[in-house]
C-alpha cells in the first residue's frame, strides 16, 4: 500500500512538471539577431543558445520546440503546411539517429518549394504523404510520442517492455519557416495535455490512412 502511495505521489508530480506553455513570435524576438550571429558564427543554426535578456527572442523560441523534439523516445508525427528550417530539420534528424520514427505530412505544392526541408528528410528515409487534390494541407502540428502511435510501434516490433515517455504536442499557426520563426506574427502551444495529444494523434493517424496512396516517387526533387 505504502509502494502505491509513493507510485501515485511520483506519477502526480511528473504530469505536474510536463510542458504546458504557450511561444509568441512577434516583432520583438529579432531585436538580439545580430548579436547571437557574432557569438554562434555568421549562419549558424544551432538550436541551443547562450543566456540571453530579449524575453521575446526568436532563437530561444525555436530552441523550446528543438528541446521537445530532443526529447522524443519512439515517434514523432509532423502535419506542416511548409518547413524550411535548418535548427528543426537537424533536431529531426538527431532523432532519426536515435532510432524515432518520423512521418510526415505536408501539402504537394510546398514540399518542393526551394530550401524544403522535407523532401531533405525524405532522402534520409523518412514517409511523407502528401493528399492528391487542389485543397491545402495547411496543418502545423507535431506529436512527440503520442499513445496509439507507441503502443503501434510497441505491437509491431514485439516489445514486451518499452522505455518511459509521455505526449507532446505542439501546434499554432507558426510554419516551421525563417519568416515563420523570426518575422512574423504567430503563435505556438506546446503541452503535454492527454486529450487534445489523442484528438491530435487520431487525426494524423485518419490523415495518415486516407493519402496512403501517395507514391514514394512523388516526393523526390523535381
Amino acid at each position: 500500500v505504502i509502494w502505491k502511495l509513493v507510485q501515485c505521489s511520483r506519477s502526480k508530480r511528473e504530469k505536474a512538471s510536463r510542458v504546458h506553455e504557450v511561444i509568441v513570435f512577434n516583432e520583438l524576438g529579432e531585436i538580439c539577431a545580430a548579436a547571437h550571429m557574432r557569438n554562434n558564427g555568421i549562419g549558424s543554426q544551432k538550436p541551443h543558445m547562450s543566456p540571453c535578456c530579449n524575453a521575446h527572442c526568436s532563437l530561444r523560441n525555436v530552441a523550446k520546440i528543438a528541446e521537445q523534439i530532443d526529447r522524443a523516445v519512439y515517434s514523432i508525427d509532423l502535419a506542416i503546411f511548409t518547413f524550411s528550417s535548418l535548427s528543426l530539420a537537424d533536431a529531426l534528424k538527431r532523432a532519426l539517429q536515435r532510432g524515432v520514427i518520423i512521418r510526415i505530412i505536408s501539402d504537394g505544392e510546398m514540399v518542393y518549394c526551394t530550401g524544403s526541408q522535407i523532401t531533405m528528410l525524405a532522402q534520409l528515409g523518412v514517409p511523407v504523404r502528401v493528399p492528391i487534390t487542389t485543397n491545402l494541407v495547411h496543418n502545423k502540428f507535431c506529436i512527440i510520442d503520442g499513445v496509439e502511435r507507441v503502443e503501434e510501434i510497441r505491437l509491431l516490433r514485439k516489445l514486451k517492455w518499452m522505455r518511459p515517455c509521455y505526449s507532446i504536442v505542439i501546434s499554432g499557426s507558426l510554419n516551421w519557416t525563417a519568416q515563420g520563426l523570426g518575422g512574423n506574427w504567430e503563435n505556438c502551444i506546446i503541452t503535454a495535455d492527454e486529450k487534445l495529444t489523442a484528438t491530435f494523434q487520431a487525426e494524423f493517424q485518419r490523415m495518415w490512412r486516407a493519402f496512403g496512396k501517395t507514391e514514394a516517387s512523388r516526393i523526390q526533387p523535381k
